[in-house]
């Protein structure tokens, strides 16, 4: 085997060795940018569970402070029966 050769093998080698380390790193930051995306969905849905929760106790204590207010007002449009 001549040097140039032995030089061609090991660049080929060194060219492999770099392509995995870049593959592994660009899998790494998409497994980040995959759990990023599902750490803010999952802060959404806690957002809107917990604006959901604040409207029934506060629905709960206006009808628990004037039972009157689940009844509906008069709007003027009644049946004529």
């Amino acid at each position: 085997m001549t040097a140039s050769t032995i030089l061609s093998i090991i660049s080929g080698v060194l060219a492999l060795a770099r392509w995995l380390v870049g593959y592994a790193e660009q899998k790494k930051w998409m497994e980040a940018g995959a759990a990023e995306a599902t750490l803010k969905g999952l802060q959404d849905a806690d957002e809107a569970i917990k604006a959901g929760n604040e409207a029934r106790a506060a629905a709960r204590a206006t009808h628990t402070n004037d039972p009157a207010s689940i009844l509906r007002d008069d709007d003027g449009f009644k049946r004529p029966d």
